[in-house]
This record gives structure tokens, sequence and C-alpha cells, in this order.
């Protein structure tokens, strides 16, 4: 993980401090709760039997400080360990006081349809939109039928008015690649569970950071503990998507989506949906 990037993080923590005091590892999330119930995604590719594979037993950090943790695991390459760093810090940052509930990629359905776009990692709706023939290119490490891999991306990236950059990212050290290759970026979206939900990344050249956020923690942890592993498919209540934006058209953009969504289901809307806070609700059930 980008050193400098976690420093700037850190520096934003509240004092004192928080600790770990709760951990759950699941099939490829991790739930920690420090000033609240937090997520974080992580996927292991080492094989268990190798001899460079590290114990997924992680038990020991309970009760160390997030500050403890990330120094002790900034260099790790085990997805695990930095995949706990940032569910750490997402337990743990502010809240930033204007963010909103939205699905982080509906502002753009209608601008990706003539704007050349980017997804840095693989989601359900760019497959759909280059499915659709629209200007989509998917762009990973471990590419799939269709993919552009990482190291033939320059290209596309250079051109691409619109990125959509996975928090995965922030874990295998291309973040920072990413944003030097979008040079013509109209717009960069760092989006996933895995992102530190923080209003720093708009320094990074960042336009709108989405993460998701423990509501439930009971229904969450059970989902969890059932083998979920998609935020589309978790129970009523258990997760929300959180976004905050530093351009007003997008903001704009989202009271449209907003409005649009409202009129389908048959409710009334005035816009976005504040967020309840996090602290208040993302509780154990007793």
């Amino acid at each position: 993980m980008n050193r400098e990037i976690l420093s700037r993080l850190l520096a934003q923590l509240p004092q004192p401090v928080p600790r770990l005091r709760e951990l759950h590892i699941s099939l490829h999330w991790l739930i920690a709760n420090c000033d609240r119930f937090s997520m974080a995604t992580f996927l292991r590719v080492s094989d268990p039997l190798d001899a460079g594979y590290q114990t997924s037993y992680l038990g020991d950090q309970v009760g160390r400080s997030v500050t403890e943790i990330a120094d002790r695991f900034a260099d790790s390459n085990d997805a695990l360990r930095l995949g706990l760093i940032n569910a750490c810090l997402n337990g743990s940052l502010p809240l930033p006081q204007d963010l909103f509930e939205a699905n982080a990629v509906d502002p753009f359905a209608e601008i990706i349809k003539h704007s050349r776009t980017c997804f840095i990692g693989h989601f359900p709706q760019a497959e759909l939109w280059r499915g659709q023939g629209h200007p989509v290119s998917i762009i990973e490490l471990h590419p799939r039928n269709g993919d552009i891999p990482w190291n033939d991306s320059k290209p596309a990236l250079r051109n691409a008015e619109i990125v959509f950059i996975t928090g995965l990212t922030l874990l295998n050290d291309t973040f920072l690649q990413v944003l030097d290759r979008t040079p013509n970026a109209k717009y960069r979206v760092l989006l996933g569970r895995t992102v530190p939900f923080c209003p720093l990344f708009f320094e990074y050249g960042i336009h709108l950071v989405g993460s998701t956020h423990i509501y439930n923690a009971d229904i969450a942890l059970r989902y969890c503990q059932h083998g979920g592993t998609s935020v589309r498919a978790a129970p009523p209540g258990a997760l929300r998507r959180v976004n905050v934006t530093n351009q007003p058209a997008l903001k704009v953009e989202l009271d449209r989506v907003a409005r649009h969504l409202g009129a389908e289901s048959g409710q009334k809307t005035t816009g976005r949906r504040p967020l309840l806070h996090p602290v208040q609700t993302a509780t154990k059930e007793k």
C-alpha cells in the first residue's frame, strides 16, 4: 500500500486513535469493528500449500490501534492483511458531512453512451454497458475474454473521458499509475468496499468516492457467515452504498436519478436520501 496516501489517511483519524475491537473474516470480506462496523474486500490468489503462504489468522490484532495495524502490514503483499488496514480505516475515519446514498455508477448511465469509458476492475454495470455496445472498456490485471490487460491499457486510459477505479488498486499499488495514465479524464470515480471513505482522494484527482457501509451489523455478519459476497444480493437493511463528490454537476445528476427511480417505484422523493449515521446504526441487535 502506498505509504504516502496511508500516512495522510492516518493523520485524519480521531484522537485517541480507535482500536480494533472485533474482527470477522468470511469468504471474501473482512468486517472490523473499531469506532463502528466496517468492511473491506480481499481476494486471495495464493495456494495454502505454497511455502510462502501467510496464515489467515489475525486474532492477535484485536486490541491494537489502527495506526499499529497499518504500520505493521502496510508493506505486506497479502491481500487479507492489506484489507484489514482498509476495513479499520473505514471503521475509524470521520464521516463526511455531505455524504449521500446512491450507486456510484448510476449518474453516468446516460453519459457513457457517448463518452469513452474505462473500468479498472470488473463491475456488473461495466459488462452490461459493454454488452449493449457502448464505448466501455474493462481493464484487468487478470483479464477475461474481451478485457484489456493492464499492461496494454495505456492507449485506452489515455483517451478515456470517464474512469471507474476499483478500490483494489489501493492494495496492489496501481492507483497512482491509473491517475498518471488518465490525463484526459473528465470524471474519475474511486469505488468499492475496499475504498477508505474519505474526501482526501479529491486531492489526487478523484471526483467521486463511493464505498459500502454496514448499516445493520447482525444482518451483515449473518450474510457473510452464510457465504454472501455480493452487495447487490445482501439482505435489505444490511448494507448501504455511500458516496461523496466535489462535482456540483454530479450532485445534480444524482438528484435527477433519484427522482427518476422514485417515480418508477411509485414513491415520492426530493433527491438524495441522507445517510443515517453508521456510528448509531451499525450495531449489533441486543
